[in-house]
């Protein structure tokens, strides 16, 4: 009798739909660094939250349907650690959901666009706090940069899986506006395109912003990076077009640093220009040396010191951080940060 209790229940257990696999994993950046800077005749000291990396808590799940097919969800939120405030006050970094498979991936909802990845193109990694290429571009008005820009609302995005060392990465964001003469103004796309093999790596990244009865905004940028034994080279070019909505306007962005190794940390060295055209012609450079010490696999001190000449140009200091005095918009004074921090990783 007990025996075929036993072999009834191995029937019924054989026969029950089989559940599909879940994990969801916690993780997040804890930055926070201190700061003195001078721009104009203005001078600010802070305690600031994200000098290497912006601070975040985020949540990342993935369940297996079964053929290698995954759905997937990520749902990350901005942290400003230096003072009182909640997760997500910064607002959402990412969130969506989507599938993954032998295709590649597809996602629904607030994501990056190929603009954020040139990071990888940044000898400081699109540092808030000491990144030349952040600063060019941010005075540039740039989408194709490591900042909130970068990051598009209502969007479907594509990445494909890597093939012979090339990847595809493409993007669409609708506004969501009931423009009844312009039904994509303000809709953004972008793509970009990856080679990586051995020590070479470069991209491709396009993006643009529908301008309805305005010009477009369009943008491209070519980077790359390349592997010395242990230092690395890493550079960009990049155009930002109309971006005030006057036709015929074209700002350029050049950057080019290094990553040298030192022991358990990096020097980091990068020098930029901007020769914008957009309202007037100026010209803005900017330049960093910093170092980043690995303490452990996830924390990491840092300091550096970063300069920017405005020349006729109007970039600000970068520990700004929307201080009141640091608003004004100051023709041809330089700002100089100086920055000492510690990155945690979870």
């Amino acid at each position: 009798m007990h025996k075929k209790l036993i072999a009834l229940a191995v029937a019924g257990l054989a026969s029950a739909p089989v559940f599909a696999q879940s994990n969801v994993t916690i993780y997040g950046v804890a930055d926070a660094y201190f700061g003195y800077g001078k721009y104009a005749d203005n001078k600010l000291s802070a305690i600031n939250s994200g000098g290497l990396s912006g601070s975040r808590l985020g949540f990342r799940g993935k369940e297996d349907l079964g053929n290698g097919l995954n759905a997937v969800f990520t749902l990350e939120y901005a942290l400003g650690i230096d003072g009182n405030s909640g997760v997500g006050t910064g607002g959402a970094r990412q969130q969506f959901v989507g599938l993954e498979g032998g295709f590649g991936f597809v996602g629904l909802g607030r994501q990056y666009a190929p603009g954020y990845f040139v990071f990888k193109y940044d000898a400081v990694a699109g540092s808030g706090a000491l990144s030349p290429h952040a600063q060019l571009a941010g005075a540039a008005g740039a989408m194709i940069n490591a900042s909130s820009a970068s990051r598009i609302n209502n969007s479907i995005n594509y990445k494909s899986p890597k093939m012979n060392g090339f990847s595809v990465n493409a993007i669409y964001g609708f506004n969501e506006a009931n423009e009844l003469d312009h039904r994509r103004k303000n809709d953004v796309f972008g793509v970009g395109l990856e080679y990586a093999n051995g020590p070479l790596a470069l991209g491709l990244t396009w993006q643009q912003k529908d301008g309805g009865s305005d010009p477009d905004q369009e943008e491209w940028m070519l980077g790359g990076t390349y592997e010395f034994g242990a230092v690395k080279l890493l550079g960009s070019y990049q155009q930002v077009e109309d971006v005030i909505g006057s036709a015929g306007e074209t700002d350029k962005i050049f950057q080019i640093g290094a990553v040298v190794p030192v022991g358990a940390g990096n020097i980091h060295l990068a020098w930029g220009k901007l020769d914008a055209d957009a309202g007037s012609d100026y010209d803005i450079k900017s330049w960093v040396l910093a170092y980043t010490h690995a303490l452990s696999k996830r924390t990491t001190v840092y300091t550096g010191w970063l300069r920017v000449d405005n020349g006729a140009g109007t970039a600000r200091s970068s520990l700004a951080n929307n201080e009141d005095e640091f608003d004004a918009t100051v023709f041809g004074k330089n700002s100089d940060a100086f920055v000492l921090g510690l990155r945690h990783t979870f």
